[in-house]
């Protein structure tokens, strides 16, 4: 931008004396001293301000200053922040001051982990019939397969078992009895200030549930989502941390989620065994009834025909044997099958380890105060620095 020699002589002498332009007297002094009066010396500066070359702070040429050929001048930007330096203090204090008092309100919570590890047939991909299935399927029996695996990360994460935890009554510092999440974290009470309820009781519907066990259930459950988190290694190990207001109440729940896996895996392992041993005891019944029919077949056939004189009634008596054969091999399988499945139906599994047991933390988990006072610290430094930076290049 093009300066008439007067504008220069004007903008040269506030570079020099930037305190003129909020003290009059200091600005009558200075006016004196380059010959000119307070007035003309005044309205100069107010007309350098209408154009843009100078700002409210003195700071003049913005453009020029901070950008020069199009590159960054570092020193121009130092002398801005410089200038603005208790604007910068400013700005990065409100946001320590907010950062400080969330790290002060926010709830404090302290976290436990136990550590579960597959073990048995959980890790393993065959069932209790895997020596036999393909001798079974040869003869027909398709029903006899892998035995079902689980996996522990969606056991965790199911609602099942996060509708028995929010359910079950824990032992905690606030109450002198055991109370559900839901009353502990009271999700039951009232709220006065949350709009959503309010528009719940003008609107004429959903009113009878808006109190329901159900509601309160589900909202409890959502909480509880964003306080238990699953790690799951390549090597298979299951870390499950848990965060609670209380140490011990985190530790209960951890241990309540290990139980609950364990107990659910064996139940389901358990069923599964017993349903198999009714298929086989089944299947067996049935093969002795064919490879009964099938011995009766051939006493009768020996009865009417004593001595196989023709081609037609040898291949007739071979089928017979053939027949009898057959059905002895598959009666076999599944005897030993039915034995295998006995052992199976009475046997405890070893299923999941527990590495890990919960123990009550001696720190807390969150809020962590220092990272988050620090962290907004920065963050204000870098929204003033820039905010300051946007500004001097907008007229560029």
């Amino acid at each position: 931008m093009k300066l008439s020699p007067h504008e220069q002589k004007i903008l040269d002498i506030l570079k020099s004396h930037p305190e003129i332009l909020d003290n009059s007297e200091k600005r009558t002094e200075i006016a004196e001293l380059y010959n000119l009066s307070e007035k003309t010396l005044r309205n100069r500066i107010a007309e350098l301000k209408k154009r843009g070359i100078i700002t409210l702070n003195g700071d003049s040429e913005k453009s020029q200053k901070i950008l020069q050929n199009g590159e960054l001048d570092l020193w121009a930007i130092a002398k801005v922040f410089s200038n603005h330096k208790w604007f910068i203090a400013k700005v990065t204090s409100i946001f320590t001051i907010v950062g400080i008092t969330y790290a002060l309100v926010a709830t404090v919570y302290f976290g436990s982990f136990i550590s579960l590890y597959p073990a048995g047939e959980l890790s393993q991909s065959g069932g209790m019939f895997g020596d036999f299935t393909g001798l079974a399927q040869t003869f027909g029996i398709n029903s006899l397969g892998n035995s079902p695996t689980y996996n522990i990360p969606d056991i965790i994460n199911s609602r099942r078992l996060k509708k028995d935890v929010v359910l079950q009554e824990w032992e905690t510092g606030l109450y002198s009895e055991k109370v559900n999440l839901i009353k502990y974290w009271e999700i039951d009470k009232p709220t006065f200030l949350n709009p959503r309820e309010w528009l719940l009781k003008l609107l004429p519907i959903n009113n009878a549930e808006s109190d329901s066990l159900e509601k309160f259930t589900h909202e409890a459950i959502l909480k509880l989502n964003d306080l238990i988190s699953i790690k799951e290694d390549i090597t298979g190990l299951i870390t499950v941390s848990v965060l609670m207001e209380e140490p011990q109440l985190a530790a209960d729940v951890a241990n309540y989620i290990s139980d609950f896996v364990k107990k659910f895996i064996s139940y389901e392992q358990h069923r599964e065994a017993k349903r198999n041993l009714e298929f086989v005891e089944k299947q067996t019944k049935k093969a002795k009834i064919n490879l009964t029919q099938s011995e009766q077949n051939w006493i009768e056939f020996k009865k009417e025909v004593p001595q196989s004189v023709t081609a037609e009634l040898r291949m007739q008596e071979q089928r017979l044997n053939s027949n009898i054969d057959e059905n002895k091999a598959v009666y076999i399988t599944l005897l030993q099958q039915l034995e295998i499945a006995k052992i199976d139906e009475a046997k405890e599994n070893l299923l999941v380890n527990i590495l890990d047991i919960a123990e009550p933390a001696v720190e807390k988990s969150k809020p962590m105060r220092t990272f988050i006072t620090l962290f907004m610290m920065f963050l204000g430094l870098c929204a003033s620095v820039g905010y300051l930076l946007l500004k001097e290049l907008r007229t560029i």
